[in-house]
């Protein structure tokens, strides 16, 4: 069946109709003429697989990624860069016009488009080692993957060639380019782990240290951060910088900030010279562990780490000239929302990888903000998702 690529949904899959019925044809863009199979019928639309190309969108790039066409991990790798960073601000504009009803106009920030990750997680099945297939639970197996850092790589290599992958479930890899991190999920009683030894500096399985120490450091400019097994950072470091930059050019000398969300701490420290106090808040107990080595690390007075849910926090209003917000992809929820209008604090900086729940936020926390600054940080190269930052400013 020959169908013709219209347009692009938010995920990165290409749109096509066939009698008056959309289909989402993942690895297409816009132009391309294509035969489709493994066509899966839902009410509304279909969802299906390139057979062939017929004709392919003269902007195309061929991939340089062997498993591109069936590895889930990128979805727009075809598309030139800047052509990349385009789509991305149009889909940012069209998620806040549909969900807030809020006009935007971006600007987009971009970074190398290879090799910026410092962190992936691998599948294991059948003793294979790989990413999943584009919406299921099949493995693609792979050798590289072109966006991580080339520690990752090897460590890969090691992996497939040395370790005995038997009941292994999957395996995360964390580097800061001279110290890894591997940590191991599954059944694995008895694996030998000698091979592994040789140029990695923790080695967990599931939640125990098998070898070296517990965290590694990751370094964003002057300030150094401990990762631990469990604890979230961001996987590009060159657009972290970039976006805390932002963040911290939002931040005056004389504020007090409260920082949801605050993970290891790595906002508020970076920002920590020109804030008066920071509190950060955090519910995962080993995030905040590692937050407060950091801050005898950077040798940081002003900042203060909490263990508990934002939406329990109790504090008055007024008392926080400005709210920092990086949740997770699911947004905030009500009573989070509620806490925040409540505090009336003069400016709220949220950052997001998510545009739609940022945009239904966004849509609550209009009735008492506006929107100063937006802008856009491609975080993620080569894929849909893309990192976003909102400033907002309280209505007089």
């Amino acid at each position: 069946m020959e169908l013709e690529i219209i347009s692009i949904n938010h995920n990165g899959e290409g749109i096509g109709k066939i009698n008056n019925k959309v289909i989402f044809v993942p690895k297409t863009i816009p132009g391309d003429i294509v035969t489709i199979k493994n066509i899966s019928d839902y009410k509304n639309y279909s969802k299906a697989e390139v057979d062939e190309y017929i004709k392919r969108e003269n902007n195309t790039i061929n991939s340089p990624c062997k498993y591109y066409k069936e590895c889930g991990g990128c979805q727009i790798m075809e598309i030139p860069y800047d052509e990349q960073l385009k789509y991305k601000q149009e889909k940012l504009k069209n998620i806040f016009k549909k969900y807030s009803n809020i006009s935007i106009d971006p600007d987009i920030e971009g970074c190398n488009q290879y090799n910026y990750r410092n962190k992936i997680t691998l599948q294991v099945q059948n003793n294979k080692i790989g990413l999943f297939k584009h919406s299921t639970n099949e493995i693609v197996p792979i050798d590289k993957c072109l966006l991580v850092n080339e520690n990752i790589n090897d460590i890969i290599n090691i992996i497939k060639e040395k370790i005995d992958l038997t009941n292994i479930e999957k395996i995360t890899i964390k580097t800061n380019d001279k110290e890894n991190m591997i940590i191991i999920y599954g059944k694995t009683n008895n694996l030998d782990i000698t091979p592994l030894k040789q140029d990695n500096n923790s080695i967990y399985i599931n939640d125990l240290l098998l070898y070296g120490k517990e965290n590694i450091t990751i370094n964003l400019n002057k300030y150094k951060f401990n990762i631990s097994s469990e604890s979230f950072f961001q996987v590009n470091n060159e657009m972290t910088i970039k976006l805390y930059n932002f963040i911290k050019e939002n931040i005056s000398k004389s504020d007090t900030v409260l920082d949801l969300y605050c993970g290891v701490g790595s906002i508020g420290i970076y920002c920590s010279e020109l804030a008066k106090q920071i509190i950060g808040i955090e519910i995962n107990k080993q995030a905040i562990e590692n937050a407060n080595t950091n801050k005898l690390l950077n040798n940081i007075d002003n900042i203060k780490f909490m263990c508990k849910n934002a939406n329990k926090i109790n504090y008055k209003e007024g008392i926080f000239d400005t709210i920092i917000i990086d949740p997770p992809r699911g947004g905030l929820d009500k009573k989070t929302l509620n806490i925040i209008n409540n505090l009336n604090s003069k400016k709220v900086i949220y950052v997001s990888c998510n545009p739609i729940t940022l945009a239904r936020d966004i849509n609550i926390l209009k009735e008492k903000y506006n929107i100063e600054k937006i802008k856009l940080f491609d975080m993620f190269p080569n894929t849909y998702h893309v990192e976003t930052v909102c400033v907002l400013d309280r209505k007089n």
